[in-house]
């Protein structure tokens, strides 16, 4: 038999991240270990990464370093599946290293893995030794 899938969303990432509301809290943690002893599979999808960052960043005020270890852990952990794994752990670890908000990481690791240039007004992708953008 099939495990269960699920998708996960943003906020009970945050609410098990930033512990702040206690019964959601309890009801991530709930999900989270049974994702952890095999029961089901949590799907977490790079655009809502990009949330977690944003919320964890700016309406928390998390510093950078913090969310991007936080979040690293969390990818990493038993019953959770990230699309593009990899590519995910290198825009945590871009996001962590510079000033750039996560999509431009994001985008950046993308780039850099599929050797894809991108087409970017954004200079804040000039930050990155590995990429090259156009600029249009």
């Amino acid at each position: 038999m099939a495990r269960e899938t699920y998708l996960l969303d943003a906020n009970v990432i945050v609410r098990f991240l930033a512990a702040d509301h206690s019964k959601h809290l309890e009801k991530a943690k709930q999900l989270i270990s049974r994702a952890e002893m095999g029961e089901i599979e949590l799907i977490v999808m790079p655009w809502i990464l990009a949330e977690v960052v944003y919320v964890l960043s700016s309406v928390y005020s998390v510093p950078r370093k913090v969310v991007a270890e936080a979040l690293e852990v969390f990818v990493g952990g038993v019953g959770i599946t990230v699309e593009d794994h990899d590519v995910i752990i290198d825009a945590l670890h871009r996001f962590a290293k510079t000033k750039v908000d996560f999509a431009d990481a994001l985008l950046a690791a993308y780039s850099a893995a599929r050797n894809l240039q991108p087409a970017s007004f954004d200079r804040d992708l000039d930050r990155f030794g590995d990429i090259k953008r156009l600029v249009p």
